[in-house]
């Protein structure tokens, strides 16, 4: 794999399997990737395919069964403290008794953050997301799409280098989907962060993407990659109804119908792929 300074994240020959006494499951197989510092790159794929494990893998939460992952040059082992993620499950990942502002500065005291330092941030992440007025809230107060706002904010309040991102906006209406989209892509402008979003929506790959990476099925390896030339800033209307936006999602969508889906669910993402 060719790499150079720019590569914030290296994925080298991953693979990952699954052994039980019931049967054997190979996941992932042979999957290389780099990712430029600051870049946005989607991953689609069929259902079962396990962008989940990648990502979980990349997260440090799951061990790899070959290969290995490198984030800034280092071995990734455990979770890394310059990585923020958002799941699919928004609901899960905030804590019903705490308000917003704890629930966002939670991550924070785990590192040890001073108090003045803490407030300031989750201040600037609430802001940032439009939630400035909901901090003495409770999640369950919230909308589903203000609770994912939140999660977001949590993910981004200390500045994490790589964002991970999993199906994070499944679970809305197809409004704020789109509200949700142009924010992530507000923030990462304005945080130079890098992102590595899974996505089932081809058409949300395209519109969010600078490069959409195409997983086949299991044991997946990546089949495609599509470099996105659309403007840097888009927007729901105009970039979705151009032509050229149009050209890249026929492509991606035409790549992932040649890979037939997985003919049995892998682990740990039976209701979610």
């Amino acid at each position: 794999m060719v790499t150079d300074d720019t590569d914030l994240l290296r994925i080298v020959e991953l693979g990952k399997s699954y052994r039980s006494r019931e049967r054997n499951v190979d996941a992932l197989a042979g999957i290389t990737l780099s990712v430029r510092d600051g870049e946005f790159v989607a991953v689609v794929g069929p259902s079962g395919c396990g962008k989940t494990t990648l990502l979980k893998i990349v997260a440090g939460l799951l061990p790899a069964s070959t290969g290995e992952v490198f984030l800034a040059g280092r071995p990734v082992t455990e979770p890394p403290a310059d990585l923020g993620v958002v799941f699919q499950e928004y609901g899960r990942s905030l804590f019903a008794w705490k308000t917003v502002r704890q629930n966002v500065e939670l991550p924070l005291r785990h590192r040890g953050l001073g108090r003045a330092q803490r407030r300031e941030l989750v201040a600037e992440a609430l802001d940032a997301v439009g939630l400035a007025q909901a901090a003495q809230a409770y999640p369950w107060q919230l909308s589903g799409g203000m609770q994912q706002r939140v999660a977001i904010a949590r993910a981004i309040a200390y500045r994490p280098r790589l964002l991970l991102m999993d199906e994070p906006f499944s679970a809305v209406d197809a409004q704020t989907r789109g509200d949700l989209e142009d924010l992530l892509a507000t923030l990462w402008r304005r945080y130079a962060m890098t992102v590595l979003f899974v996505t089932h929506d081809i058409d949300e790959a395209v519109y969010l993407g600078q490069r959409v990476v195409v997983l086949g099925a299991a044991p997946s390896g990546i089949v495609a990659q599509f470099p996105i030339d659309l403007p840097a800033v888009r927007d729901q209307i105009g970039t979705r109804s151009a032509a050229r936006f149009g050209e890249l999602r026929a492509q991606v969508y035409a790549q992932v119908r040649r890979t037939p889906e997985p003919t049995s669910p892998q682990p740990h993402e039976v209701t979610t792929r």
